[in-house]
C-alpha cells in the first residue's frame, strides 16, 4: 500500500504495529479455571453489536485457555453465556479510583443507612467513554468483573 514511499524508521515501526495488531477487540484476563487451574484463562472479545436506540449492547466473546510455559491456547471449550447489557441494566456509580460510590439513605430502614448509587448500564458506559473517564479496555474489564461475578458457575463449567 505504501511502497511508493521513503518511510523512516519510526513510521515503519508504527505501521508494523499497525500489521501486527490482533483482530479481537480486547482479551482480559480470567482466574484460573478451578478445575484447569495448570492454564492461564482469559476472556477474548471478538464482536460488540450496540444499538443504541435500544440501549443494547451483547459482546460476543470466547474463553482462552494457555499453556503457562509455552503460551499456547488450549483448544478446550469452555461455556460462553450470553453477555448483554440492555436498557433495564443497572451498574454501580465509582469514583475515580474505581471504588463503589456509596451515600447515606434519605430515610434509613432498620439498619440500611447507606446504600450504593445506582446507574442505567448503557449510558454509564457511553458517559465513560465520551467524557474520557475510562478507557475502551478498562470499560470492558470493569463490566467483565460484573458479568464474571453473576455467572461464575456457568463460566466454569465444563462441558
Amino acid at each position: 500500500m505504501n511502497k511508493h514511499l521513503i518511510i523512516p524508521e519510526n513510521i515503519k515501526e508504527i505501521l508494523n504495529s499497525i500489521e501486527n495488531t490482533s483482530l479481537h477487540l480486547a482479551e482480559l484476563p480470567l482466574q484460573s479455571h478451578p478445575r484447569l487451574p495448570q492454564f492461564e484463562r482469559h476472556i477474548r472479545v471478538l464482536d460488540i453489536d450496540a444499538k443504541s436506540k435500544l440501549q443494547f449492547i451483547c459482546f460476543r466473546y470466547e474463553q482462552i485457555l494457555k499453556d503457562m510455559e509455552t503460551g499456547e491456547e488450549v483448544n478446550i471449550p469452555l461455556p460462553t453465556p450470553e453477555w448483554l447489557i440492555y436498557k433495564e441494566t443497572w451498574s454501580y456509580l465509582r469514583d475515580g479510583d474505581n471504588h463503589l460510590i456509596e451515600l447515606p439513605v434519605a430515610e434509613p430502614e432498620g439498619d440500611m443507612n447507606t446504600d450504593l448509587v445506582k446507574v442505567p448500564s448503557y449510558q454509564y458506559m457511553l458517559w465513560l467513554l465520551k467524557n474520557n473517564k475510562a478507557g475502551f479496555t478498562e470499560l470492558l474489564a470493569s463490566y467483565l468483573d460484573e458479568f464474571v461475578e453473576k455467572h461464575k458457575e456457568n463460566l466454569d463449567a465444563l462441558s
